[in-house]
């Protein structure tokens, strides 16, 4: 267990010195002392960081990655068009979702991804239904973001995580995955 603290602060200060951009005295014991702050308050969820991480969450997270980079890019040239040469460049479209999505970092990690991609923004996340609203430019991105193939890239990685709890052995801990139960995995606009 201490081990995971150890590897924690390390990550944070390693961060904080790359972000600081300079290596003197004052830096260092600012970082030390953030990063070990950082590690006490967040104590509670240090046991659920892994230490060592498999070849296929690996690829199934890349596979998030890669899709959110190109979406990034295409919707950064939709919305470069629309402000350009649309009159009127924008068309703002609310629209709820509630994507086939159980686990609550599912959610966020969809939250985000959504707020990231240009045109787009995550206005809230309902957790007990996992309904999402979201404002969108224009109902071109809105229609995009219906049928995006990141969420179902999301859910394979929250049932590969599902599928290691269930066959896991106890740590002494009550840490397991995240669940709500099973949605409904519409991805329409009328929020159904």
């Amino acid at each position: 267990m201490r081990r995971r603290y150890v590897v924690l602060f390390l990550l944070l200060f390693g961060f904080w010195l790359v972000v600081a951009g300079e290596a003197d005295w004052e830096h260092l014991l600012v970082g030390a002392a953030v990063a070990l702050a950082t590690v006490w308050l967040w104590k509670d969820l240090v046991p659920q960081v892994p230490i060592s991480l498999s070849a296929r969450r690996i690829m199934l997270f890349g596979r998030c990655l890669r899709t959110l980079i190109w979406s990034i890019i295409e919707s950064a040239i939709a919305v470069t068009k629309a402000v350009l040469f649309e009159k009127p460049p924008a068309e703002p479209v609310m629209l709820t979702v509630r994507p086939a999505l159980e686990t609550n970092w599912g959610r966020v990690f969809l939250g985000n991804c959504i707020t990231l991609t240009p045109g787009s923004v995550t206005i809230d996340i309902d957790p007990e239904t996992g309904v999402f609203i979201i404002h969108a430019l224009n109902p071109e991105i809105a229609n995009g973001l219906c049928a995006w193939k990141l969420i179902d890239e999301i859910r394979a990685l929250e049932l590969w995580g599902k599928e290691r709890a269930v066959h896991a052995p106890a740590a002494g801990g009550s840490y397991s995955v995240d669940s709500l139960g099973a949605l409904a995995g519409d991805h329409g606009s009328d929020g159904s």
